[in-house]
């Protein structure tokens, strides 16, 4: 599990090597950014750990979609959003909290849909 995890952070990293770099470059990254794909493999942890949902290691699949929705938030937040709404803090925010209640979400349905 940690290798299949490293992996991802791994894959993260590079796709999302752009949205940072251009953030990075307009003073728009934030801490939040950073610690956002952190974030969501220590909240899907707990959540998992405290026996929330169907406990069962085929479940798994759920930290890529967490981190694949927590990097198509940080491309519609660097590219789109932030042309649009000037608060950059609070669009980092915004993203970071909707990626953390997406994993939420995933625990909570991802036995539910269909294969």
């Amino acid at each position: 599990m940690i290798v299949f995890i490293t992996i991802c952070f791994f894959l993260y990293g590079g796709l999302g090597t752009v949205a940072y770099m251009y953030a990075n470059r307009k003073k728009r990254l934030f801490w939040s950014d950073i610690a956002s794909p952190i974030f969501v493999v220590v909240l899907w942890v707990f959540i998992t750990a405290s026996g929330y949902g169907p406990q069962s290691l085929s479940h798994i699949i759920e930290v890529p979609f967490a981190l694949l929705s927590s990097l198509v938030l940080l491309n519609l937040r660097v590219f789109v959003v932030d042309r649009y709404y000037e608060k950059y803090r609070f669009n980092s925010y915004a993203g970071l909290a909707l990626s953390l209640f997406i994993v939420f979400l995933l625990r909570t349905f991802m036995p539910y849909l269909p294969e």
